[in-house]
């Protein structure tokens, strides 16, 4: 084979596996933002990751929108597939190539801002109270590592904020934008609750995280992709 075809050869595998990519993520305002036709419509975590698309030539399409606990699924399982965003924790590495990083962000404890009677200023007095969480989150694995024994699960980053402002839960963790976005798509007002303590010791950073499975020369295109429109 000559040298031209073998390297149309090689072009022609490298977009064969293209074909086979697809992106899974959920509802997570302000990072993801769903419309009423259940298709994505924005979002912080959403604009690079169609950047990195529009980059490639692949379609905005290539997303699909899920449960949060599906999307992970599909990317532990799925060579091809990957999820977004996504923080690291051990338990993902195990499955997960953390190919391209989205989003720097910091994670607090929220409460309301009445409970005068809830003092959490470390991980160990925080151990005390009640924390809403969302199933199979980072957060949720992180602070079940650190031995807290009152998590509380729910499928939805929305329903947590409610909880927390019902007064059904203590703590809250989360980022400050997240936060601030949630309280307000939910119409309520952001002097409601008050920012705790830091989770120093977790990696909130996020990212688009493949199968570990998936071809290299797929996840080497994505991060060339990622730093050209960084």
């Amino acid at each position: 084979m000559s040298a031209c075809c073998a390297a149309l050869a090689c072009g022609g595998a490298l977009a064969g596996s293209l074909d086979e990519v697809r992106l899974f993520s959920s509802g997570d305002p302000p990072y993801v933002e769903v419309g009423p036709d259940g298709r994505i419509s924005g979002g912080l975590a959403v604009a690079p990751v169609l950047a990195i698309l529009d980059h490639l030539g692949l379609p905005p399409s290539r997303i699909e929108t899920v449960p949060w606990a599906r999307a992970y699924e599909e990317a532990k399982t799925r060579p091809g597939a990957a999820i977004f965003p996504i923080a690291k924790t051990r338990e993902r590495l195990k499955h997960l190539n953390f190919a391209v990083k989205l989003l720097d962000s910091d994670v607090y404890f929220y409460q309301l801002a009445t409970r005068r009677d809830i003092q959490a200023p470390t991980l160990a007095a925080a151990k005390r109270y009640s924390v809403c969480v969302v199933l199979g989150d980072y957060r949720q694995e992180y602070l079940k590592t650190e031995g807290f024994p009152r998590l509380d699960p729910t499928s939805d980053a929305s329903i947590n904020v409610k909880k927390l402002v019902s007064g059904r839960c203590d703590l809250l963790p989360a980022t400050e934008i997240g936060m601030r976005r949630k309280l307000k798509s939910l119409g309520l007002d952001a002097a409601l609750v008050r920012r705790g303590m830091k989770l120093s010791q977790l990696d909130s950073a996020l990212y688009a995280a493949f199968n570990r499975g998936t071809a290299p020369e797929v996840i080497a295109r994505f991060k060339a992709a990622a730093r050209s429109v960084d």
